[in-house]
């Protein structure tokens, strides 16, 4: 097996603790990508929102194994990204808890899709991409409810796309979830794993 440092490029606590969980020894880097920018240009091009997921992965992983020199050419670098896509429109973390009020409000009782794209590079070339598509249906919920939620579960719930944390409170605001539970935390744990083996990165 060929010894390859795993870099993690993300600043995300939870991506970070699936890797962690799952054994995996790495480095955490955070990329400088102005994702407004890339997305900009995705809407501009046509994309749709696989791509605009891909995109962003990729310029995320792409961005630390180019840019920091203490990457090597055998080092992996895994980039991620998750866009929640509702009745046909994209949606971004909410910026404040009045939007995410909002946003959950017009999700019950309704199902939503993430998509989540990982992509991983070598030196300056882009090795693996990945989609997932977990599928979520929201229970039916009351304004109360939420504002219950929302007050027990803090402003945290900022740092999800979808204003809620399904392995904490929020898990309580599901009827049921189709697809890969690592997926819709914000990382597709199983296929990158078996692309790690693939490169000699992990024993089993």
């Amino acid at each position: 097996m060929t010894s390859r440092t795993i870099i993690l490029a993300s600043g995300s606590a939870i991506r970070a603790d699936i890797l962690r969980n799952a054994g995996l020894s790495f480095e955490i880097m955070r990329p400088d990508v102005d994702e407004d920018i890339i997305k900009q240009r995705c809407f501009e091009e046509g994309l749709d929102l696989e791509a605009t997921a891909l995109a962003l992965a990729e310029a995320k992983s792409l961005a630390v194994a180019v840019g920091e020199t203490t990457v090597g050419e055998d080092d992996l670098v895994i980039g991620s990204d998750q866009i929640l896509e509702f009745e046909g429109r994209p949606f971004d973390k909410p910026k404040s808890m009045a939007e995410a009020r909002a946003r959950l409000l017009d999700m019950a009782g309704k199902p939503h899709t993430l998509i989540n794209a990982v992509a991983v590079s070598r030196g300056r070339n882009l090795r693996w991409r990945h989609i997932d598509r977990p599928r979520l249906m929201m229970r039916s919920f009351t304004a109360g409810q939420i504002d219950a939620y929302l007050d027990a579960a803090g402003p945290d719930i900022l740092n999800s796309v979808g204003a809620y944390q399904v392995e904490k409170l929020g898990a309580r605001l599901f009827e049921r979830i189709d697809g890969d539970h690592y997926a819709v935390l914000g990382l597709s744990l199983y296929p990158l794993l078996e692309f790690l083996r693939q490169e000699g990165a992990l024993a089993f």
